[in-house]
């Protein structure tokens, strides 16, 4: 038996590695192919993606630093202890953007009338005023253009309708509403009311800063929207934990009016705050003014009922006259003894009715008498001594309530006074220069660069495409080239020896031309 000596098979770690770089450069090579493709994909994508970069605002971010202070203000009985997460509520909450939204008139929309796409950008460009309208025409702006609206109030039916304001002359305008059939003429600074079929419409133009011809769209929409989309855009948020200092951020394409939104709502919520303490105060001042004047009348009650007790008495202090009595006693007493000794004494001397004997018999009934008195006196004295003991004992405890109210009261009115509140504003926002979002020259090349991205992908896209389309072309070739060498078996002929395997192997030149491979077939008989 004849053993054929063929080559070793390479490595397949070798074969992988030297046709790796062939391959690669040969995609390359494919997609290049298609530069005219590339090219156009690019342009139009770099274009529409600068077009995009012009027309998109700028955005710019300020922030305001509020903290909670936890000194102890003149009186402890009001101090309360306010977690952050409260305060952060209160920022967010109605009271305080209403009134925001009030002050600034941000339900009050003035826009300028900007050329679609490139407007926005030449208007930021230029700080100046522009002539109006692209070739006098359309009243489009392209500087620095400003309308100030401080008031404009429109029927329910025409909120959040645009209307059209022209600047007629430097201090006239015009507003107008197509839909609604509104022309009217105004004067800047003049308040100017007009009947509707609607209702009233109210509006005060208070400073334009713009060249006649200028346009500018107007929009009135609801406190409760305007409020509403103001919540959302603001970002609250405690720094660090337990830090008692809040943040308060804010986003928008006009930094002047961001900074401006910001410092307003500090301002407000130290307003409310500051009112909110002093109504406090003023409701406890009240309340201790009344239990004052409460403790006070007691008090002249208690004095009128004990001048009452002594007027009864017929004396200015009991304990005095008490004691006086009590001397008084020991001396009759003594004096009374003395009596019955003498009494004694002439008793067995003298008879009843002698004379010393009645003399000494009616001293002895005078002193009894006497001592009657005073022993009745000496008990009314106890039981209104007792008495005035606890009239007196209520009147001290009346003193020193009224006394510690009125010293409340005077830590109140030093708290009034220096309208200490557990807040305030440590930053106050400052008008951004720099805009969060990407700068233009950024955009233009990342513009440039998704072109060129879009461009090879398109170009990767045809090859595949056109590759499957002489895939699908081969194999129809093949499948037609089978179906035509088959013969029936009934009709006994038969091909000469190596007619198939010579169909086959033009049938795999076929294939390998219609795949492009460079590669050399061999065809087996």
């Amino acid at each position: 038996m004849k053993r054929v000596l063929q080559p070793m098979a390479m490595p397949l770690s070798r074969r992988s590695r030297d046709g790796e770089a062939p391959a690669v450069l040969s995609a390359f090579r494919h997609v290049l192919r298609n530069g005219w493709l590339i090219g156009g994909v690019a342009c139009v994508i770099a274009i529409l993606a600068i077009v995009v970069a012009l027309s998109v605002k700028p955005v710019y971010e300020s922030n305001i630093l509020i903290q909670i202070t936890r000194n102890a203000p003149p009186s402890a009985d009001v101090q309360t202890e306010t977690p952050a997460i409260t305060e952060i509520e209160i920022l967010r909450s109605r009271s305080i953007l209403a009134r925001v939204v009030n002050a600034l008139h941000l339900d009050i929309a003035v826009e300028p009338s900007l050329f679609p796409v490139v407007g926005a950008f030449i208007a930021r460009s230029n700080p100046g005023l522009s002539d109006p309208g692209l070739f006098g025409v359309g009243g489009y702006v392209w500087g620095n253009e400003q309308v100030r609206v401080d008031t404009f109030n429109v029927p329910d039916a025409l909120l959040d309708q645009p209307f059209n304001l022209v600047v007629s002359a430097p201090d006239t305008y015009t507003l107008s509403q197509h839909e609604a059939g509104i022309r009217i003429k105004g004067k800047v600074g003049q308040r100017l009311h007009a009947r509707l079929p609607a209702g009233t419409l109210e509006i005060l133009v208070a400073h334009i800063h713009a060249r006649p011809g200028a346009a500018f769209t107007l929009h009135r929409s609801r406190e409760g929207q305007a409020v509403d989309r103001l919540q959302r855009s603001l970002a609250i948020a405690e720094k660090g934990r337990l830090s008692n200092v809040i943040g308060v951020s804010l986003q928008g394409a006009r930094p002047e009016l961001v900074s401006r939104i910001l410092n307003e709502i500090g301002d407000q919520y130290i307003q409310q705050q500051t009112t909110q303490k002093n109504d406090e105060v003023k409701n406890q001042l009240v309340f201790y003014d009344q239990q004052v004047a409460q403790a006070q009348r007691r008090i002249h009650e208690l004095d009128a009922r004990l001048n009452v007790l002594l007027q009864q008495h017929g004396a200015s202090d009991l304990s005095e006259d008490a004691r006086i009595l009590a001397q008084q006693s020991l001396v009759l007493q003594a004096e009374l003894t003395a009596k019955e000794q003498q009494r004694i004494a002439l008793s067995g001397r003298v008879g009843d009715r002698h004379p010393d004997m009645l003399v000494v018999t009616r001293h002895i009934a005078s002193i009894r008498h006497d001592l009657a008195d005073i022993e009745n006196r000496r008990k009314g004295f106890g039981a209104a001594q007792q008495e005035i003991l606890a009239v007196n004992r209520d009147k001290l405890a009346h003193s020193q309530m009224s006394f510690e109210l009125l010293n409340t009261r005077h830590k109140l009115d030093a708290l009034m006074l220096s309208n200490h509140v557990n807040v305030r504003v440590v930053d106050r926002a400052q008008i951004p220069l720099q805009s969060v979002t990407l700068g233009l020259p950024i955009m233009l090349v990342l513009a440039c660069l998704l072109g060129l991205v879009g461009g090879v992908g398109a170009s990767v896209l045809k090859n595949s495409l056109v590759r499957r389309k002489y895939r699908v072309g081969a194999t129809w070739g093949v499948r037609r080239l089978a179906l035509g060498t088959q013969v029936p078996l009934d009709e006994g002929q038969s091909h000469p020896q190596g007619a198939a395997p010579a169909a086959a192997g033009q049938g795999e030149a076929t294939i390998s031309a219609a795949k492009g491979d460079t590669q050399t077939t061999t065809a087996q008989g």
